[in-house]
């Protein structure tokens, strides 16, 4: 017998109704964020959005108890807000779950294993480049800091 006759059997009733419950969810969040980028269109600087269950696109913080902010970067806690409307920060950095572009200090503390006053401290002393979130988290740009972020690839 093969490994592809192995590998093939029939799903069962529980396991067909597991799949179809999935992707019938996957659909359900697809058209909730295209109606959140459709609403755009009415409100082109964006508008306040209900932060609970939710992370902020920029820092990653959860946003539970206060109003968050979506436009066409996606969904942000309102300290990232003002940072990117006061371009401290890149709006273009919000959404980067898999941190290609950036990294927020307290990411790459726990990747390398270190404190992230230690990162503060390096970002302080000018090893490392790091961009201030006003009242929360340093983001580091990758293109800056290209032999540190090596060690901390996603």
């Amino acid at each position: 017998m093969s490994d592809n006759e192995q590998l093939k059997r029939e799903f069962t009733d529980d396991e067909r109704r597991r799949l179809v419950d999935y992707f019938s969810l996957l659909v359900e969040i697809d058209q909730q964020e295209k109606a959140r980028y459709a609403k755009l269109k009415d409100t082109p600087k964006g508008y306040p959005m209900n932060g609970k269950g939710r992370q902020c696109g920029l820092c990653f913080k959860s946003v539970c108890d206060t109003p968050g902010w979506f436009d066409k970067w996606g969904f942000k806690c309102s300290n990232c807000k003002d940072a990117v409307d006061k371009r401290k920060i890149p709006g273009s950095l919000c959404g980067d779950y898999s941190h290609e572009k950036s990294v927020p200090d307290t990411v790459l503390a726990s990747k390398l294993n270190i404190s992230v006053r230690t990162i503060r401290k390096k970002i302080k002393d000018g090893e490392i480049i790091g961009r201030r979130i006003p009242g929360g988290s340093y983001m580091i740009l990758r293109k800056g800091n290209p032999n540190l972020l090596k060690m901390a690839q996603p």
